[in-house]
């Protein structure tokens, strides 16, 4: 017996010796600053934040005359025709579109390539007349007109595209400068106004959503319904695993999708009910917290539900 203790002692010994050496090879041959881990320090994310609204500016028509009659009022001068030079001519066709002046008080503003400018009023068009959209938007920074960049399903977007407007300088001289610049396209830089053309007011709240399951459906049936229910929500299985859970359990040859299509309909169903429910709380009440981190500093969120 004490040959055992003694030969366990040494070999308890000899365990050490090797952590030692161990310990002494990690601290010579590995930096300890990759064994490391800080989570205190998140990845630089941008900051949330609203943008101002844009400028808009509404085309309102005027009569010229009226302006011609209101300029000599106020300043006694008369605004005189456009005297061109070099024989220069433009087409009698040309009117101004806000305010109606003919070719007589419009500029060729720059050189016989389809812009003018009308000396009564200064708006600057083309033969297109685009300046007669009902709304113009203008960044507000610089007051340069917005483009329509994109165009989805239910509102567009409007980017300035001026290099030099203060709000893209001042968000492009907070990027690393080694970035590259395909990696800029990754940051907001540009101001960006998004226009919506839904009407919210008019919405649907309880009209069932596209992918949901209509009950007038020939193979429709609340027991299946039931069934994906009570293994989906209730058991928390994934929809996969519920439609396997269906075929096996009870011989019920269904997808996942239409797992998904079932919870989606029980839902819109449920929301008007639960919208409008006279629910009277009572003096029991249940509590629970909850932290998360946003750039290392802990956030307490509470959660509280009646306990009846």
């Amino acid at each position: 017996m004490d040959s055992i203790i003694t030969y366990l002692l040494i070999y308890n010994q000899y365990l050490i010796k090797i952590i030692y050496q161990l310990i002494g090879f990690i601290a010579q041959h590995i930096p300890l600053k990759q064994m490391q881990f800080d989570d205190s320090n998140s990845p630089k994310y941008q900051k949330f934040k609203v943008d101002k609204l844009p400028i808009i500016k509404r085309f309102e028509q005027v009569d010229y005359k009226l302006l011609l009659a209101y300029y000599k009022h106020k300043y006694n001068k008369i605004i005189k025709p456009v005297q061109r030079r070099n024989g220069k001519t433009i087409s009698h066709k040309i009117v101004c579109p806000k305010c109606g002046a003919n070719h007589e008080y419009i500029y060729d503003n720059n050189g016989s390539k389809g812009q003018y400018q009308c000396k009564v009023c200064g708006t600057t068009f083309k033969e297109s007349n685009f300046v007669t959209k009902p709304l113009v938007l203008k960044c507000p920074y610089c007051g340069s007109t917005l483009t329509e960049h994109k165009e989805r399903k239910h509102f567009k977007i409007h980017k300035c595209t001026n290099d030099k407007c203060s709000y893209y300088l001042a968000n492009l001289k907070k990027l690393d400068k080694d970035i590259s610049h395909a990696e800029k396209s990754k940051y907001k830089l540009r101001y960006i106004y998004r226009e919506f053309t839904i009407n919210f007011f008019k919405m649907d709240l309880y009209s069932l959503p596209e992918c949901a399951t209509g009950f007038s459906f020939k193979k429709f049936s609340p027991h299946i319904m039931g069934l994906c229910l009570t293994y989906h929500v209730n058991l928390k299985l994934s929809t996969r695993q519920t439609a396997h859970a269906l075929k096996e359990v009870h011989g019920i040859d269904i997808s996942h999708t239409m797992v998904a299509n079932y919870a989606l309909t029980a839902a819109a169903v449920i929301k008007p009910f639960v919208d409008t429910f006279d629910y009277k709380p009572s003096k029991i009440l249940s509590a629970d917290e909850t932290y998360i981190k946003v750039k290392g500093i802990k956030h307490y969120v509470w959660i509280v539900m009646d306990a009846c």
